[in-house]
């Protein structure tokens, strides 16, 4: 399309020939645009030549970037990078690799993931493991002569508190008989990973499986003695975990949400860094977004578009297939009226709300099949511009045979 182009349009078709595209009437004085490369649209449906042109603010070669709405961060040479005031440029983890990054943020922290490793950052750039390591074992039990116990069995379990005062899961407890009058010699605690602080001994009552913290000790304490004591704090991360994201995450309503192929699992409400055994849903293929919009969470695979509700509710979570068809891969961008989220799918672009899924291009643009891709909500001069860069991208069979050469010919593809 060229700038001399002069009827005002209100979108592209490609889906038919270049001699029957809808001609403007009376009634309706618009006219479908062919193809619209490298321009935007004004809000009466006028092309804007050039188009908005864009700003340096950092020269390097940058991927996977996110702006929060307290941080930038990007990827560089391998390395997570958040982006300062005066636009150069902090390493917050080296070693992440160049795989696909997924970022959400609560409140005051940053949480990041990709196929290689995780994390959360403040807005201040201060980094830290998603979660605490659970101990691989407890450390090794036996019963002493005094300490003025009950006579019984007891159990022991320890905890791994992290530099942000975030507790670790437990696994089993180890178990120990006492003598009346004994107590327990506690020694070989398991190595505790460099970002642990503290040890938590959690010890039983007699003959009981509920167990309670009898103290905090510094993460290098490899012997303790139990004795008598009142203990009131219950252990409540036995046999958790830490999440373990391998590609999309995102917070919704009290919890964070990540994708690891063909399952979603949830974090505990309110608290990000553990999560149950089986806090998952499994779907029909591999997830590729996720989207969160208000009390609904949208789940997009290479198959389905599916609406959950009622999460969290006073019965099971409602599952309900929308659409027959797959979404692209990390395209999931929200709308400032707080309501909207839109995605890439084999049928283009849609916006979906508690109300459903809207198909915004179908009817008249055959969209290229992609197999990831990015997408991004502006506004200028009163208009929202809905962006989506794809990558992987091969011909719709929907588009007409001409458009399709021509845009093979072009390499726009």
């Amino acid at each position: 399309m060229s700038a001399s182009f002069k009827l005002p349009v209100n979108g592209m078709n490609n889906k038919v020939s270049i001699e029957t595209l809808p001609q403007p009437t009376e009634d309706i004085p618009w006219s479908k645009a062919r193809n619209a490369v490298n321009c935007i649209f004004d809000d009466r449906g006028r092309i804007q030549f050039p188009r908005p042109g864009k700003t340096l603010k950092y020269a390097g070669d940058c991927s996977w970037v996110y702006k929060g709405p307290n941080i930038t961060l990007f990827v560089e040479g391998g390395s997570l990078k958040r982006l300062n005031s005066d636009n150069t440029a902090a390493v917050v983890k080296s070693g992440v690799g160049d795989s696909r990054m997924s970022y959400t943020t609560v409140e005051n922290l940053t949480y990041w993931a990709n196929a290689v490793t995780s994390g959360k950052v403040t807005s201040a750039g201060v980094a830290s493991e998603w979660g605490v390591q659970r101990p691989p074992r407890q450390p090794d039990v036996a019963a002493l002569s005094t300490g003025g116990l009950h006579a019984g069995s007891y159990r022991v379990a320890i905890t791994w508190i992290g530099s942000d005062g975030l507790e670790s899961g437990a696994g089993p407890s180890a178990r120990v008989e006492v003598p009346a009058g004994g107590g327990i010699h506690v020694n070989n605690f398991p190595a505790p990973p460099s970002y642990a602080t503290k040890v938590a001994l959690y010890v039983s009552s007699v003959n009981s499986k509920d167990l309670y913290l009898y103290e905090e000790y510094p993460a290098t304490v490899n012997d303790a003695v139990v004795f008598f004591k009142e203990c009131t704090i219950p252990l409540r991360t036995q046999f958790m975990f830490p999440p373990l994201p391998r590609a999309e995450v995102l917070a919704h309503y009290g919890r964070i949400y990540y994708v690891v192929g063909k399952r979603l699992y949830y974090t505990l409400p309110a608290n990000y860094g553990l999560q149950r055994k089986n806090s998952f849903w499994a779907f029909d293929s591999d997830i590729q977004v996720i989207a969160s919009t208000p009390k609904v969470l949208f789940v997009g695979t290479l198959n389905r578009v599916v609406k959950i509700t009622e999460i969290d509710g006073e019965g099971p979570p409602v599952f309900e297939t929308l659409k027959d068809y797959g979404a692209v891969k990390g395209s999931v961008a929200y709308d400032p009226n707080g309501v909207s989220a839109y995605f890439m799918t084999t049928h283009g672009l849609v916006a979906v709300s508690p109300e459903g899924v809207e198909e915004l291009t179908y009817k008249d643009v055959a969209i290229p099949f992609f197999t990831s891709g990015t997408t991004s909500v502006t506004e200028r001069d009163g208009v929202k511009l809905l962006t989506f860069i794809g990558q992987g991208g091969t011909q719709n069979p929907l588009a007409d045979d001409e458009y399709n050469t021509s845009e093979l010919a072009r390499g726009s593809l």
